[in-house]
This record gives structure tokens, sequence and C-alpha cells, in this order.
């Protein structure tokens, strides 16, 4: 009965998080496109596209602390309702002002559900990587419905009021909220948790997701079409480009419940090694001009360790595993902030394929510190 419990608590909340992406999952086509409409430069796109990763790599040690204090499926209820409010925030607001505050409202509301989603799939440790990957492909699917559905409606009501009609079906999220049985979900810890740095110390799995994050989601993403453009022609490259991104939406759909599957039956570790070494090898095969390859094997590598880096935190900290969780999350968006930062940078400077040789190089150096860790001891059990 608990099982059935738990299964429908990851269910339910992982489709809130899908749900409250509408608007942001949008907000990436539309904006660029139609700053004049939102009333910004082309300069504030980039810090409004950025701003909600900012604000939540500072935040995931108060929004545990909140959970420890609230229960989970209160948080759960405030982030949707939130997250209604700041997708219908860009419909309504005007400006550099009201429109930074929306994203900041998401960026907290994102990581509350993120942590939410988590939480629950690792609440049992029996059949944790299933649950996980299971989360992480409902998550896509709101993401894919904003891309293609919602902007085909932009094109009909307009780029600002489509996000009215998406806040209209976020609100749905808040409804599935309720659903949540609170006698599935974790204890609430009982005795005063210490306060965290603003940044804590990261252990040597938590350097392994900074790298995915400043790799994949930095260095890959801002840098993909422009090497395509020493190729092809800048359309046929930005075309490339984007199918290779959304790409890795339908790779999470896919990869992230069966890596899961494979992890649960035999073990974290083989799945594991076998993803941080086809990462290291996409990264490597681009450095070489084998763009093609290389891309697919970072997409492949991506969706599967959307699930497998959570359950091998699971697995390493089974008592204390929204705090571990909190933690890896931020150390992932840390990388995948300063990776466009940094990837911007040395464009100037040197050519791309030497950022993605520095990248391959360093997760191998991660995962060879990882691997003397006694968290490599840890994710060798089978639960």
């Amino acid at each position: 009965m608990l099982d059935r419990l738990v299964l429908r608590n990851v269910w339910l909340s992982s489709w809130v998080l899908s749900l409250s992406l509408f608007g942001d999952a949008l907000i990436y086509v539309i904006l660029p496109v139609h700053a004049d409409a939102f009333g910004v430069s082309m300069l504030m796109v980039g810090f409004l596209l950025a701003v909600n990763r900012i604000i939540r790599t500072f935040a995931y040690g108060l929004i545990v602390e909140l959970a420890e204090r609230i229960g989970v499926k209160n948080l759960c209820l405030i982030a949707a309702v939130t997250a209604t409010l700041s997708t219908a925030g860009y419909g309504w607001f005007e400006g550099a002002v009201l429109l930074t505050l929306s994203r900041m409202v998401w960026g907290l509301s994102f990581a509350a559900l993120l942590l939410v989603t988590l939480t629950y799939a690792a609440v049992n440790p029996a059949k944790t990587g299933t649950r996980i990957g299971l989360s992480r492909s409902v998550e896509q699917v709101g993401p894919l419905l904003a891309m293609t559905v919602g902007a085909w409606l932009a094109t009909i009501v307009g780029p600002r009021d489509v996000f009215l009609y998406l806040s209209l079906a976020t609100a749905v999220s808040v409804m599935l909220a309720f659903g949540l049985d609170e006698s599935a979900q974790p204890a609430r810890i009982k005795k005063p948790v210490a306060r965290d740095r603003i940044f804590p110390r990261p252990d040597s799995l938590d350097m392994l997701i900074f790298w995915m994050g400043a790799g994949v989601d930095g260095v890959f993403t801002v840098s993909i079409s422009l090497m395509w453009a020493q190729y092809v022609s800048t359309e046929m490259a930005i075309l490339f480009g984007g199918s290779i991104l959304a790409a890795r939406r339908l790779s999470e759909m896919l990869v992230a419940p069966c890596s899961g599957m494979i992890a649960d039956r035999f073990g974290i570790r083989l799945p594991l090694t076998l993803m941080i070494a086809l990462a290291i090898a996409g990264f490597a095969m681009i450095g070489a001009g084998l763009l093609m390859q290389g891309a697919i094997a970072l997409v492949l590598a991506r969706g599967a360790l959307g699930t497998l880096f959570p359950a091998a935190v699971a697995r390493i900290y089974p008592d204390n595993k929204v705090k571990a969780l909190a933690r890896n999350q931020t150390w992932r968006d840390v990388g995948a902030a300063a990776g466009p930062l940094a990837t911007g940078a040395g464009l100037a400077f040197i050519a791309p394929e030497m950022m993605y040789i520095f990248v391959s190089v360093a997760f191998v150096i991660a995962f060879s510190v990882f691997v003397m860790s006694p968290g490599w001891r840890a994710v060798t059990r089978v639960v």
C-alpha cells in the first residue's frame, strides 16, 4: 500500500512540475524575438533568461529548511501557486523590473518543485532510480508542449497574451498538488538544522554534476550552433543546433526511465560509469570536430545522468537525502550558470573545440576523484 502511495506522489508531483514549466520553456523562445513587446532591450533579454537560475543557486538551502518546517506537500502547493503567478506575470508585466521579479519568483518555484519531486522519488530506497526516471520523463512533457503548441498559440493570440493562457493551464498544477498524500511523504526533521553557507561545500559527486552543468548546459548549449556554422550556412546551423537542443528533451523522456530501471536492477555503478564515459567521449569527439557523433553522445548521456546522479545521491546519503539533493542541485546550477559565462568570454580568445577538450579532461579528473571517495563504495550497493 505504501509503495502505491509513494508512486502516486511521484506521479502527481512530477506533473505539477511539468505543468509549471510551461511559461519558462516558452519564454526562451518568445522573449529574444519579441523583446520590444515586453519593453526590454536585447541586453536585458540575456539577464532575464539567466536570473532564475542565478537566484536558485542561493535558495536551495533555505527551501530545504522551509520544507522541514511546513512539510513537502505544503511546499509543493505554495510553489505551484507561485509558478502560476510567475507565468501570468510574463503576460501582465512590461519592463525590466517587473519581469525580473517574475523570473525570480519562477526560480524559487522551480527550485522548490524540483526538490519536491526528487524527495518523493527518493523517500523509499527500493527502486529509487525507476521513480526518478519516471519523474524526469514526465517533467519533459510540459516544455515540449510549450515549445510546440504554445509557440503556435503565440502566433494567434500574441507574444504576451499567450502567457495568460498558459497560466490557466499551469493553475491545474495547484489542484494536482492538493492530491498528494501526506502519509507517504518524508518525515520532517525534528531537530534544528544548522544553516548552510550560501554555497555549501561540494563533495566529489557534486563536482561531477558541476561539470555536467558547466559542460552540457553551458558550453554545449551556447556553442553548438556556432560550431555548426563553420561547416554549413547560418540558417542550417541554427536548425541543427535547435534540433539537437530539442532532442535533449526527448532523450530525457525516453532514456531517463530506462536508466533508472537498469540502476535498480543491476546497481548504479555500471550505468553511471558508462554514461560518464559517454559524456567524456562526447566532449572529446566535438573537440576533435566530430560534431554530430559528439552531440548524440552528450544528448544520450545527459538524459541518463539526470536520473543517475540524483539516484546516486540518495544512495550515498540515505539519512539526509533532502539536504544532499539540494546541495547537488545547487552545484549543478552553479555549473550551468558559470558555463555560458565562461563560454562567452572564452570564445574571444580560444577556439570552441579547445573548450570541449578542457571539459573532457576536467570530467576525467572529477570522476577519478569520485572513484577514490567513500561515495563510490556506497553506489555499489543494490537495494
